[in-house]
């Protein structure tokens, strides 16, 4: 069985060999001579061309350059992968079956020889240690020969696939393995890099060493599941906070800062009218025109009062005519029937400028009773 393993490993080096380095078929050296020949007939011919289209010939060359960069790194890929799998598959399989059954590899031996015994470690017994190695130490290196195996062997990729993305993945592992982990050599007597950190010679045998193996697996998966446990109350915690701090938030949905509820107040223009024209005899009937950034607020001026005193709209009427008593001037103003206010709202309204443009041209329009204005 050992022998049919070596001989397909080795059918594969040659196949790989006979692909890539056989003089009978064109290769990628060809390739890449040719291309560069086809850039040094442009450079020729410029030397003899009297009319030079610079963008047609920049990219002749461009292309020719770009082909033959390809056919390089490919052939770099290639040497690189080559000593790859000789190192992988001859070192490790070679290593593997060195000591082989005499009965099946047919390797006559003479039954009349001295036997000795000599007392070994249950892991030097045979290959055993080099069978666990290949199995349970896994490295990065491991990685980078199980990358490059994938790339070699896959019968569905086909030569030109995804060599940028190969590169990058092996210089990316490149970075993680230690300067120790060779690509010559890659069997270590004092490294510590065994899967669950669980080293065959420091097991008292080989049960022993997949009973550590089992418990250390179960460690690490209880391990994980705390780790799940744990992840899980931090976020069951932080939905709780979060579903506080909604609640916080749609009970404060109806408040407003005072900044923003003054922005957002529309201001107004407002203006008292003469219903019966008693006071001001034009067509509008207009008595006073006004604005304010908040009424509400500024109303509280006009709003009567049951202690006597006169309102700010009465006593500008008052004023005007200093010849009606205060009685009589107060029983109009406050008689629904004769005197009535408008009140113009917008948010526009709310830049001063704008508000007062507005008051303005309200008051030149109908010549209220008690505003000043130009004639």
């Amino acid at each position: 069985m050992k022998d049919d393993i070596l001989r397909k490993v080795s059918y594969e080096i040659d196949k790989f060999e006979m692909d890539h380095y056989n003089e009978d078929k064109k290769g990628r050296w060809e390739g890449a001579n040719e291309d560069l020949d086809k850039i040094n007939d442009i450079v020729n011919d410029l030397q003899t061309l009297k009319h030079i289209n610079p963008d047609h010939i920049a990219d002749k060359i461009q292309v020719s350059l770009a082909n033959a960069r390809c056919e390089v790194d490919n052939m770099e890929s290639i040497a690189v992968q080559n000593g790859l799998v000789r190192s992988k598959h001859l070192q490790n399989l070679l290593q593997a079956a060195r000591f082989r059954n005499s009965k099946d590899s047919g390797y006559w031996r003479d039954p009349n020889v001295d036997h000795v015994q000599i007392k070994l470690p249950w892991y030097l017994a045979d290959n055993l240690l080099e069978k666990l190695y290949l199995k349970y130490h896994k490295t990065k290196i491991h990685k980078c020969f199980d990358k490059v195996h994938k790339y070699l062997l896959d019968e569905d990729n086909d030569s030109y696939r995804g060599i940028y993305c190969f590169w990058k993945e092996i210089e990316e592992l490149w970075d993680e393995v230690f300067d120790e982990e060779t690509l010559s050599n890659h069997y270590h007597d004092d490294d510590n890099y065994w899967q669950y950190d669980v080293d065959p010679r420091e097991c008292k045998n080989l049960k022993d060493f997949f009973k550590k193996r089992i418990a250390a697996r179960i460690e690490e998966r209880k391990e994980a599941e705390k780790r799940i446990v744990e992840q899980a109350q931090i976020d069951k915690k932080k939905q709780e906070e979060l579903k506080i701090l909604k609640a916080k938030k749609h009970k404060l949905r109806n408040y407003l800062p005072l900044k923003k509820y003054g922005e957002e107040v529309p201001g107004s223009v407002y203006w008292f009218i003469d219903i019966n024209k008693k006071f001001q005899k034009n067509k509008h009937g207009i008595l006073y025109v006004g604005e304010s950034k908040n009424f509400h607020k500024r109303f509280s001026a006009y709003d009567p009062k049951n202690n006597g005193r006169l309102t700010e709209l009465e006593r500008k009427l008052q004023n005007k005519l200093p010849t009606i008593k205060k009685e009589t001037i107060q029983k109009f103003i406050r008689d629904p029937e004769q005197c009535r206010i408008r009140v113009i709202s917008h948010k526009f309204l709310s830049d001063n400028f704008k508000r007062k443009v507005f008051e303005s041209r309200v008051i030149q329009r109908v010549k209220p009773l008690l505003n000043r204005y130009s004639v």
